[in-house]
Parts: structure tokens; C-alpha cells; sequence
């Protein structure tokens, strides 16, 4: 029967409505608490996701900070690890986060991050989560000061841009 939506249609449309709803109001936050433009082109690339890296695309969205900036959770979490965006330079951090609660579904990288909270630690929506490192020092002055913000969904790397 044309048009016809099936109960299990039903929830799956349900469920894809609610993913974006909490995943508006979640990149919502994200943008006030930056308090910053996402990064422009500069001598370095362009910090939109999809943007050509050479050999790879960019995965996620940079927003321009300035060095010792707090960097906000963006929803309720944990820290599940720490790591480092460079195989050969040990000097920047990042750090993943998983989403608890209704977000437990979403997790996150947060390059070019100083100050990090423990492995396990947990935090709400708008806490302080660590504090934004100084990119631009590696690339000179030439390279937006960043942190670099990663979102999957269910294991799959979204881009957060559709939500603004």
C-alpha cells in the first residue's frame, strides 16, 4: 500500500528525529561555548570537514581558540582516552570522549588539548573539560590556533557541520 508506514518504520523515523534533535541542541552548545568562528582557510588548509589534507580528507571541524582557552564538554561523558594527533610529535594531546545518558551513543576527539582530565573522569554538559593548547606554534603563525573536534555516531564519523 503506497505510503504506507509500518510500526517498525515508525520507530525508526522516531529514532532518527530524536538523533537529531539531541544532536541540534548538542552542537548548539558546542558553538556558544567556543565563543569562536570555526577555522577559515589559512596558509595550512581549511578547517570544514571534508577538506583536502594532500593524500586524505579532513574528519572533523576546527573551531579557532585562543592558547589556554576552556574547553567545554559538550555533553554528559567520560574520558575514555588520551592519545597524541601526531605519531612523531609528542608535544600535543587528545583526548576521546564517550557520551552518557541520552548521548551515549556519540563519542568525540578533541585535538590540540592541554590539561587533561583522567582516564575515567566524568563530566557534565558545560563543564570545563580541559584547556586548548597552541597549535599555531608547530605550523608559525600562518595556522588559525585551533582544537579539532571529531563526532561519531554509533561508531560511524558524522559531519557535525549539518547541525548549524
Amino acid at each position: 500500500m503506497a505510503g504506507y508506514i509500518g510500526k517498525k518504520d515508525g520507530l525508526i523515523i522516531a529514532g532518527l528525529v530524536l538523533s537529531i534533535l539531541l544532536l541540534s541542541r548538542f552542537m548548539r552548545f558546542t558553538l556558544l561555548n567556543f565563543k569562536r568562528a570555526f577555522r577559515e582557510c589559512d596558509a595550512w588548509g581549511c578547517g570544514h570537514f571534508g577538506a583536502s589534507r594532500g593524500t586524505h580528507t579532513h574528519r572533523g571541524l576546527d573551531f579557532a581558540v585562543e592558547p589556554n582557552e576552556n574547553i567545554y564538554a559538550p555533553f554528559p561523558c567520560k574520558v575514555i582516552r588520551h592519545g597524541y594527533p601526531y605519531a612523531n610529535d609528542l608535544e600535543y594531546r587528545l583526548i576521546e570522549i564517550q557520551g552518557t545518558g541520552a548521548y551515549k551513543d556519540y563519542k568525540a576527539k578533541l585535538m590540540y588539548v592541554k590539561d587533561l582530565p583522567e582516564v575515567g573522569s566524568l563530566f557534565n554538559e558545560k563543564d570545563v573539560i580541559c584547556k586548548a593548547d597552541n597549535i599555531s606554534k608547530k605550523y608559525s603563525s600562518s595556522m588559525v590556533n585551533h582544537v579539532h573536534f571529531e563526532l561519531y555516531a554509533k561508531g560511524s564519523l558524522i559531519n557535525p557541520e549539518i547541525f548549524f
